[in-house]
């Protein structure tokens, strides 16, 4: 009796050094498989951010809050695009496919306007018919050039961006640099987000921005 009670005083009192181990094993785990690929892609965000309405908060090294602007609309006159963007939260495959029903979508902690890079994609299909308009909302972006103009709008402000490349990438090449240092935006095809196919990816450098009242 004697000693059963030894051994469970001995386990109570290195119980925290027990609870350290295990996080200890958990993290380097997880960061083994971060690094070779291992970890679901829901779980590979870009950055975390909270995002309110019109506006995301972010912090600086200096710990100074901001509120920066969101997209909520999309226009490029040339090619007849008109579609409101969603701004999601989380970066799973299943909330940004249910985003693209709505239209184009931002993905979450990518660039916003007029800061950074800022990644927005849309549906597009080779269907002439489609009950749902999403699904057409970037079909002509292989149809811009050199030079011509996206209109970005938030609530405030409208934010125009001028193309510098209409490329076709294959199904491995990655479909944005977030290394860029410039204020750009970077928009991208897709029939299923996640799903690996060849796509169009336009990108577009910031020129200026115009408020709307």
């Amino acid at each position: 009796m004697s000693q059963h009670h030894s051994t469970l005083d001995l386990v109570w009192r290195y119980k925290f050094y027990a609870v350290f181990y295990v996080l200890f094993i958990s993290f380097i785990t997880f960061t083994g498989l971060y690094l070779i690929g291992g970890v679901p892609e829901e779980l590979r965000v870009i950055d975390q951010e909270q995002v309110f309405s019109g506006t995301v908060q972010s912090t600086t090294t200096d710990g100074i809050v901001e509120q920066l602007e969101l997209p909520e609309r999309i226009v490029i006159d040339k090619i007849g695009v008109n579609t409101p963007v969603s701004n999601p939260d989380q970066s799973d495959n299943e909330t940004l496919n249910g985003a693209l029903l709505k239209g184009a979508v931002r993905y979450p902690g990518s660039g916003t306007l007029g800061r950074g890079n800022m990644f927005i994609f849309g549906h597009s299909t080779g269907l002439r018919v489609v009950n749902n308009q999403a699904f057409k909302a970037f079909n002509r972006v292989r149809e811009l050039n050199i030079g011509d103009q996206i209109r970005i709008f938030s609530k405030n402000m409208e934010y125009n961006y001028k193309v510098l490349s209409v490329k076709l990438v294959d199904s491995n090449t990655a479909l944005v640099d977030f290394s860029r240092q410039e204020t750009m935006l970077t928009l991208s095809t897709c029939n299923v987000f996640g799903q690996k196919q060849d796509r169009y990816v336009v990108e577009a450098l910031f020129v200026k921005s115009i408020p709307l009242h």
